[in-house]
């Protein structure tokens, strides 16, 4: 993973970026297993020597790592949120503030003055990041990160309109030959857009995530199609 697709195409959400993360760790803690291995004139075994050259070291993937988290820090402060990632980490900051608060109480009975120092720039950095985050309202995820192939869904959804119309009109007579062809090109249709909705999925976007994303895109379009066939008969 390169540092820019990091924060583009391959997990652009910050839950996407979390989970990412979370691999790099794991690579990390595994690195730095062998790192010690061969601190001490261990050699590497082929599969261990083969996964080490190919991620590029400790070195790499730890830049990898802490570019993500700086890309995640730079997405809560500009707001780019979907509500559950917003309820989430505003739940996990809040906790962390009564956390620290606890902590900077005790160390203050015990008169331990360099550990309140520590804990109250630690409270006031949670909170600067709690405000952050108050400070702007949670974001469709839809608007935020649109299908990849919107587009091409779009054109397909337009193409199967009028046949779905025509399937309708239909119900309870006999189907001419040239409409029997025609209806018989909807299920291919249906089933392309189910591909191309599939391939829309995010390298680490979980399917809860991803559902939510099509079920929004398949809404947006039914209300413009509905609010484009009121204006064409009012405008008739």
């Amino acid at each position: 993973i390169d540092s820019s697709s990091s924060s583009s195409g391959m997990c652009p959400s910050w839950t996407e970026k979390k989970t990412c993360q979370q691999l790099l760790q794991n690579a990390l803690d595994t690195l730095l297993v062998m790192d010690g291995l061969l601190l001490r004139g261990t050699p590497l075994s082929d599969p261990d020597q083969e996964f080490y050259d190919a991620v590029g070291g400790t070195p790499a993937v730890q830049s990898k790592h802490d570019h993500l988290k700086r890309c995640m820090q730079t997405q809560v402060e500009e707001g780019k949120l979907t509500p559950s990632e917003r309820q989430k980490l505003l739940k996990q900051v809040s906790e962390r503030i009564d956390h620290l608060n606890d902590e900077l109480q005790a160390a203050l009975s015990q008169s331990r003055e360099k550990k309140a120092h520590v804990l109250k720039l630690q409270l006031e950095k949670a909170k600067t990041r709690q405000s952050a985050m108050e400070a702007h309202p949670a974001r469709s995820p839809l608007e935020l990160y649109p299908l990849k192939y919107q587009s091409k869904i779009q054109l397909l959804r337009k193409k199967l309109q009028p046949l779905k119309k025509l399937e309708q009109s239909a119900k309870g007579r006999l189907l001419t030959v040239k409409e029997t062809r025609e209806l018989s090109a909807m299920d291919e249709i249906e089933e392309e857009i189910r591909e191309w909705e599939r391939k829309s999925r995010g390298w680490f976007e979980g399917e809860e995530e991803f559902e939510t994303r099509v079920k929004l895109a398949r809404a947006k379009f039914a209300s413009s199609s509905s609010s484009s066939n009121k204006g064409g008969k009012s405008s008739g």
